[in-house]
């Protein structure tokens, strides 16, 4: 069955607030074109992948406001959190025309202010010479999604059901992100 009632937008949070068009100055965190905007699993904050821009921006979900941008490689374009070992989250930000994979820590020293976000790690993604592969590039390099999965998901939902093994190594708070 498709739901037909109408859809209404509860909050809108401007990621150009802070840049001027005509002029160019930016005065605060920017971000345009976001394509992946997901909330952490606890709630704390949300990392958006700005392609136009080439930023990673911060939300606190309390304001609903900007409070970070953090520069990514050209092409921003997917975001996923995974578990922090001790507690906490990283969000994962993938890039299409780009070989890395930037880590951010959206609230460093854990205080529940993502405003102290920082990349803190890079991972390269390129193939050894030895690394099987299905094909070759033809035509259209660096087109796709790049999108990820981290293992374990750590969303409310899926950390529950988790084998025991991969729940050993998550904090109480980690397995149940919703308190």
């Amino acid at each position: 069955m498709i739901d037909t009632q109408a859809k209404v937008v509860t909050k809108t949070i401007n990621l150009l607030e802070n840049y001027n068009a005509i002029t160019g100055v930016i005065t605060g965190p920017v971000g345009a074109l976001p394509i992946q905007t997901p909330v952490s699993p606890n709630g704390k904050n949300m990392v958006t992948a700005n392609t136009l821009t080439a930023t990673i921006t911060v939300v606190d979900p309390v304001t609903d406001t900007v409070v970070a941008m953090l520069p990514c490689d050209p092409g921003c374009h997917g975001v996923q959190y995974g578990a922090k070992r001790g507690g906490g989250y990283y969000a994962y930000v993938s890039s299409k025309f780009s070989n890395s994979l930037i880590v951010v820590d959206p609230d460093p020293n854990n205080d529940g202010n993502p405003a102290d976000a920082a990349i803190v790690g890079r991972i390269l993604l390129t193939a050894a010479a030895r690394t099987a592969s299905d094909d070759t590039v033809t035509g259209n390099r660096g087109m796709g999604g790049q999108g990820l999965l981290t293992i374990p998901v750590v969303y409310n939902g899926w950390v529950q059901n988790l084998p025991q093994t991969w729940k050993d190594l998550l904090t109480p708070a980690q397995r149940n992100p919703i308190q």
